[in-house]
């Protein structure tokens, strides 16, 4: 089967699927678009999801899967809305989201996009509360080591740890009942920027079925830095890589107003 089959007699060779291939190796031809190097496809599914007439799949990405677009888009002042009212949750209740809930968001999350649709993200989830302090454990472990090393973390990581240990607050991980690793194969080098537009989609989503979320910075640096202990305890796959960390949970409180942020700097020129 060829990579591209086309219903002819509904097919207007208005060129459209053509002109949006992110790989261009479409083309139209006489009887309508020709693919020049399967080889080449993203398995993006555009050139399936743009035609007009449904006249065009593609046998890496199928029509029969693609869910139609029948809902409107939300209106600007809608969506500015739910965009500012998003907040960074780092307080949680103590009881972990379920499988089910979990598993919801990261249906959603893996629709983010990545850099030349690789995709490639392969998520552990860790709701044990033992280990989650292992993990803070680890985390506080490597950042002493960053000190100890006196890299250019070292007056940074000293705050953080004043308060990890000598307070007892639960800087790194927040307290947090559930954690989320983004791992892909070492050879990924776009993961990071991947995971990044990842939780961007999981954070949006969250709010929508009660949860609250934020990334887990400290843990994402420790886990992309390649801190065995840590990889030990997540049990990561020898050719994989943590690129990716998010906290989640129920949030513990609501808020009631939308923070101003810095005005906006922009030229045009």
């Amino acid at each position: 089967m060829d990579l591209i089959t086309v219903v002819k007699d509904k097919c207007l060779k208005c060129g459209i699927c053509t002109e949006i291939c992110p790989a261009c190796i479409l083309t139209m031809g006489e009887e309508g678009p020709e693919c020049h190097f399967d080889r080449g496809c993203m398995s993006c599914g555009q050139c399936v999801a743009i035609c007009p007439m449904g006249a065009l799949d593609n046998k890496y990405t199928p029509k029969e899967k693609q869910m139609p677009i029948t809902k409107p888009v939300l209106d600007p002042e809608t969506a500015y809305h739910f965009l500012r009212s998003r907040r960074s949750v780092r307080n949680f209740k103590p009881e972990p989201p379920t499988e089910e809930i979990i598993t919801q968001l990261l249906d959603v999350a893996r629709y983010a996009p990545t850099a030349g649709n690789t995709q490639g993200l392969n998520f552990i989830v860790i709701r044990d509360k033992e280990k989650i302090a292992q993990i803070a454990e680890a985390c506080a472990n490597w950042m002493q080591d960053e000190i100890d090393a006196a890299t250019e973390n070292k007056r940074y990581f000293l705050t953080v740890l004043r308060a990890y240990r000598e307070r007892g607050q639960d800087i790194i991980c927040r307290n947090a009942p559930c954690l989320i690793f983004a791992v892909a194969r070492r050879l990924n080098i776009t993961a990071v920027s991947n995971a990044e537009q990842t939780w961007a989609y999981a954070n949006l989503f969250a709010p929508t079925i009660g949860l609250g979320s934020t990334t887990a910075g400290f843990l994402q640096a420790c886990g992309t830095a390649g801190y065995k202990p840590l990889y030990d305890i997540l049990e990561v796959p020898g050719k994989f890589t943590i690129c990716g960390a998010l906290m989640v949970g129920y949030p513990k409180y609501k808020y009631k107003r939308m923070p101003e942020r810095q005005h906006l700097k922009v030229e045009f020129k």
